[in-house]
């Protein structure tokens, strides 16, 4: 998990885009989109004393970063709950990674996910996904594969492409919700068109395996290549023993297909690997 802090700041500055901004927030805007950090610093501070919640929000995000000011995760956990108390979501989010990375605060893995469910219930993306791995895994909270899904889904419904993964291979084990292949196959399709090279690895697997979609050795290929494209040694592996059952010009024609879907997905769309 990492704590959201460049979208979240733009988020901050676009709430005030269409109604009346507090005294010296577009002033602190305008410095800090300039790397002005210690004239931005000067005009949210007094906001944050005030209470607003926007400018505590971004003063945690600069002390977490060091812009304008020493970084200081202690201080930024302060200025985040300030914020996070009066529901602000980021702020909420960033809490629960703090918590759980013990970063200005102790390591404590129930305030960790308090927080995360607080912004998660008001369709914070990333919390939901956060809780789905904490319901997983069972860290500050019970392990349970039901409610897991209940957030993987959440996520996965705003387009969050581990969640649909994670949620995919979900319904293809049966963990925590009826084992539907094609509901699996549905899901993990939707992350690997996002360019998750896991996804792209799970696609592979399921057209080599003839699971959910018809047996396609070149389909399974391109998506297998994809994969190893993004080093997934797993996805490499499985592409290069299949090779040795394919015919060259089928190996071909499944590299050009790969190399042609990179070529229909917008970068933004393409996650690092993890």
């Amino acid at each position: 998990m990492k704590k959201q802090l460049l979208n979240s700041m733009l988020v901050a500055f676009m709430a005030f885009a269409s109604c009346e901004s507090l005294a010296g927030f577009d002033e602190g805007k305008a410095a800090f989109m300039a790397r002005d950090f210690a004239t931005a610093l000067k005009e949210f501070k007094p906001l944050a004393d005030k209470g607003d919640k926007q400018s505590q929000h971004i003063l945690g995000m600069m002390y977490d970063e060091g812009q304008g000011v020493k970084q200081d995760y202690a201080q930024a956990s302060e200025w985040y709950k300030k914020a996070g108390a009066q529901g602000h979501q980021d702020a909420q989010y960033n809490l629960g990674v703090m918590y759980a990375q013990a970063q200005g605060v102790k390591q404590d893995d129930a305030e960790s996910f308090k927080w995360f469910e607080k912004a998660a219930k008001q369709d914070h993306i990333l919390s939901q996904f956060a809780l789905g791995r904490l319901y997983t895994v069972g860290r500050g909270v019970k392990a349970d594969a039901k409610s897991a899904n209940h957030w993987y889904r959440k996520a996965a419904e705003q387009n969050h492409y581990k969640a649909q993964l994670a949620l995919g291979k979900n319904y293809l084990d049966g963990d925590g919700v009826k084992k539907d292949v094609n509901i699996a196959e549905s899901w993990i399709r939707k992350s690997a068109e996002q360019g998750h090279h896991k996804a792209e690895y799970e696609m592979g697997l399921l057209y080599r395996d003839g699971i959910a979609v018809k047996k396609d050795t070149k389909e399974a290929y391109m998506w297998l290549d994809l994969a190893a494209k993004q080093d997934h040694v797993g996805a490499a592996q499985a592409r290069d023993a299949m090779a040795k059952t394919m015919k060259a010009e089928d190996i071909a024609a499944a590299k050009l297909a790969a190399s042609n879907w990179h070529a229909k997905l917008p970068t933004e769309t393409k996650p690092a690997p993890h």
